[in-house]
């Protein structure tokens, strides 16, 4: 199975990080599918990975991220599409680390910067693909094969976007084991990873809590000690664990996992605006949200809302 991982940083003028959201799960869309299988029969004037498209996507995105679509075959506002480069594409081994030979898993890098868009000022982004096969440089071309849809990153006069993303071919379960809910959470919203046991992580190949489901425990990554591991892992099925109905509650999906679990049943239940969302209900719906305060850091329970983590899994 083909899984997708991206990391996206901002470095400012003097080399200092702006914004790092860790590793994070992307969409492998459907042309995908179609491009290995066409690139495996061999027909002339089709190509691998060519382009990485960039969106400024819609406004009315800065307030609900919409889910990207399997069938989805171009952005919704391409303005940029960056060629990639055969330098650009590096394997990489088991560890993470770069390979001269053909491994099952590949690695993009794409730098960008003010200057590579038409607009004055700064440009919001909020979407990308990768696309490949007949593409060209013109919008909307050739296959897509994967699609994100981000919070808005601006990009500014003297900001570098850091791109980084990683096509996984090698990925297998050593059982049947399904991830539930926030299951494309990153790894470093687990309570205690951090930056060093994340990036640690990371270069095994374990960038989001479904990807723990995976993990060999007799064979831990360099610098994690096994019964950390184990610690991580428990966490993330804790989380993935939730069965959480949210149908009654659907007035209160704006607000943040932090705020529903500190704020008073009565005031809760209040802002729902109907009499069939008691206090108890809150209540229960509290209780059964409580792992998420056990196994989440707090940055973490403070952006992630009681929608988005349905929407995450």
């Amino acid at each position: 199975m083909l899984k997708g991982y991206y990391n996206d940083r901002l470095i400012d003028a003097h080399a200092r990080v702006r914004l790092d959201r860790g590793w994070r799960a992307n969409l492998i869309v459907e042309g995908c599918n179609r491009l290995l299988a066409a690139l495996m029969k061999g027909p002339p004037g089709l190509g691998g990975i060519l382009y990485l498209a960039v969106g400024e996507g819609l406004k009315e995105w800065d307030a609900t991220l919409p889910l990207p679509q399997p069938a989805t075959t171009r952005l919704s506002t391409e303005i940029l599409r960056r060629p990639i480069a055969a330098e650009d594409i590096i394997f990489l081994d088991s560890a993470g680390q770069s390979s001269t030979t053909p491994t099952g898993r590949l690695q993009i890098s794409i730098e960008l910067t003010r200057a590579d868009f038409p607009a004055n000022g700064f440009q919001p982004v909020r979407e990308f693909g990768l696309f490949g096969g007949n593409a060209t440089a013109a919008a909307d071309s050739g296959f897509m094969i994967n699609h994100v849809i981000h919070p808005r990153i601006d990009i500014a006069p003297g900001l570098t976007l850091c791109r980084t993303l990683r096509l996984d071919f090698a990925h297998h379960a050593v059982k049947e084991e399904f991830p539930g809910l926030g299951a494309s959470l990153p790894v470093r919203s687990i309570d205690g990873v951090g930056d060093v046991y994340g990036q640690a992580l990371a270069l095994a190949g374990v960038n989001t809590l479904g990807d723990f489901l995976t993990m060999n425990l007799l064979e831990p990554p360099a610098g994690i000690a096994a019964v950390k591991l184990r610690e991580f892992r428990a966490k993330a099925r804790m989380v993935m664990a939730l069965k959480v109905g949210l149908t009654p509650f659907a007035a209160l999906s704006h607000l943040s996992i932090s705020a529903l679990l500190t704020e008073n049943p009565q005031t809760l239940a209040a802002m729902t605006k109907t009499y069939t969302v008691t206090a108890d209900m809150v209540a229960d719906l509290q209780e059964e949200l409580m792992p998420l305060q056990v196994a989440l850091d707090d940055q973490q329970l403070q952006q992630m809302t009681l929608g988005s983590l349905v929407n995450k899994s």
